[in-house]
């Protein structure tokens, strides 16, 4: 049985990399456009800031890559590490302000700008899998793929999302924090490539959560087998509805499931891939998102339940769009969720 968390009707929110450089640019569009559900952007390309306090990793900022060595190369800075964890230490997690100063000026930004109409704050880090999945062993191979490397990559995903929940709940009382940890590689578990267990890939997300007391949300935009996420304990799921609603309703026994046990769906339906958003409008985007509503609903699914527990964003991050096209991506989303908020008879 999942959590209880406040229902969306429909509130609009966003992924966290953008294309902005400037923390001023950022937060207005942000705070313009999602005045329930402001974001924590991302500003920058590098994950340096998603790996503080995790042992075994190296940066080569000549080759721009990052990778973990084996565990015994570093077994004092290991054992530091689950002495930390165990001690439940979660300033030695800290998302510092050195690594990731939009984190913490988006925080003082809302804090300045706080309306009424504030009901959450989300933020977005990467899941242990995805985490896993992109950063290599010496021998090429995923750290998923290594026993130790896998815990450690899980135990510090999830002391630093535990440490990202009470920074927000201590700066910002009294909202809801949303933690997005994003499972982008899922399609790999499903491809001829991939590796790993069923079992194992839940639990992993599982353990990634595990402890926290915020709405807990995974982003994919690809199109998987999406029972790994319906028989996790996330809250929400958030897929790609502009390209995958039709797929996404295959799984509609699950998701009626999913959905009666507290669970919720963001419809991630305004594009960000640039020739696909400019062919479109907002009008054009309320029609294939109420086309994706009424197929779920059509296949048993309460459309009152389904809609109360429905969330609207774009279909991805905007960071490949120029900064006006991302402008005008998060405009559309916004007008899209008063749409359907007032369609449906919800309060705008």
């Amino acid at each position: 049985m999942r959590q209880i968390h406040k229902k969306p009707f429909f509130a609009a929110t966003m992924l966290g990399a953008v294309p902005y450089r400037d923390i001023g640019k950022a937060s207005e569009v942000i705070l313009k456009n999602f005045p329930e559900a402001p974001s924590l952007p991302v500003l920058t390309r590098g994950i340096r800031w998603m790996l503080e306090g995790i042992p075994c990793i190296v940066i080569d900022r000549e080759k721009r890559q990052v990778y973990m060595v084996p565990p015994e190369e570093r077994e004092e800075e290991l054992l530091e590490f689950y002495e930390r964890y165990d001690q439940g230490d979660l300033d030695y997690f800290s998302t510092t302000i050195q690594t990731a100063p939009f984190f913490h000026k988006m925080i003082e930004k809302i804090k300045e700008a706080r309306t009424s109409e504030l009901k959450w704050v989300v933020f977005h880090s990467a899941g242990p899998v995805l985490l896993g999945d992109t950063i290599k062993q010496l021998n090429g191979k995923p750290s998923l793929h290594h026993e130790t490397l896998r815990d450690v990559l899980i135990k510090g995903v999830n002391m630093k999302t535990k440490w990202l929940e009470k920074k927000i709940k201590e700066e910002i009382p009294e909202i809801e924090v949303i933690a997005d940890l994003p499972e982008t590689t899922l399609v790999n578990f499903t491809s001829s490539g991939g590796t790993g267990t069923r079992e194992g890939i839940v639990n992993a997300i599982d353990e990634g959560f595990s402890g926290l007391t915020c709405t807990t949300w995974i982003h994919c935009c690809a199109n998987i087998d999406w029972t790994l996420l319906t028989d996790s304990t996330v809250d929400v799921i958030n897929f790609d509805a502009y390209a995958h609603s039709q797929n996404m309703a295959l799984y509609s026994e699950q998701i009626k499931t999913f959905l009666d046990d507290e669970g919720m769906i963001g419809w991630g339906i305004v594009p960000v891939i640039e020739e696909l958003l400019l062919k479109e409008d907002v009008p054009s985007l309320v029609r294939k998102l109420q086309e994706g509503i009424d197929l779920f609903v059509s296949r048993g699914i309460d459309e009152e339940l389904l809609t109360s527990s429905s969330w609207i964003l774009p279909s991805c991050e905007t960071v490949l769009l120029s900064q006006e096209q991302s402008d005008f991506a998060l405009a559309m989303t916004r007008e899209v969720s008063q749409i359907m908020k007032s369609k449906y008879g919800f309060k705008v």
